[in-house]
């Protein structure tokens, strides 16, 4: 009686040893597929996001300076605050692309600023393609900043309204502008994006001021 409990007891044992071995084994292989998963999410993440990743990965800020230097003496705006419009618009990447069809350095908009500087100098609206070389891009968008500043000169917060027409159009400028002209614009921005936007471009121009 004492053996045969003995082996029952053996028996026993060796189950459960090879119960545990079969976990362990399937434990593993899930440990094996998750971190598949999660390395091919991690690859396609950064495939969809290579153009972003590679604006922080390869950002060179000290990009253009005789072209920006040169719009900015033409059109009277501060090139430091050119500056910080490129950096926030495109993170000086002159490919770069946005989501509803800007192009290039100050991601311009062929059918609003494009096509204004195109009417009031009485020219032909230029090619997409053009738009993404460095000195027709920055002279548009520096003369775009130039038209909102002198639009909202008389107001203390001209920078911000002026961010705010390039963001968003004159119409909205209009919408959010100040009671008064030493009033703030910043609270009364309605829509978040601007508002972040605006409050971005502040910031990096204060840095660049410094």
């Amino acid at each position: 009686m004492a053996l045969r409990s003995h082996r029952n007891q053996s028996s026993i044992w060796g189950g459960d040893l090879r119960s545990k071995g079969k976990f362990t084994r399937r434990l593993g292989r899930f440990a094996v597929t998750l971190i598949v998963l999660l390395l091919v999410c991690l690859t396609v993440g950064i495939i969809t996001r290579y153009q972003e990743i590679k604006k922080y990965l390869f950002l060179d800020d000290a990009r253009y300076p005789r072209l920006i230097e040169q719009a900015a003496r033409k059109h009277g705006v501060d090139s430091r605050l050119i500056k910080a419009v490129i950096y926030q618009e495109s993170r000086f990447d002159r490919e770069a692309r946005g989501h509803a069809g800007e192009i290039g350095l100050m991601q311009l908009m062929p059918n609003a600023a494009v096509t204004d500087w195109a009417r009031y100098h009485k020219v032909d609206v230029p090619a997409n393609g053009l738009l993404f070389e460095p000195g027709l891009n920055i002279e548009i968008g520096t003369w775009y900043l130039a038209q909102g500043l002198k639009r909202w000169k008389r107001y203390r917060c001209c920078t911000e309204l002026t961010l705010c027409q390039y963001n968003a159009g004159e119409s909205r400028a209009e919408n959010w502008k100040p009671e008064n002209f030493d009033g703030e614009v910043i609270d009364r921005i309605k829509i978040e994006s601007t508002r972040s936007y605006v409050m971005s471009v502040m910031r990096k121009y204060s840095e660049y001021c410094k």
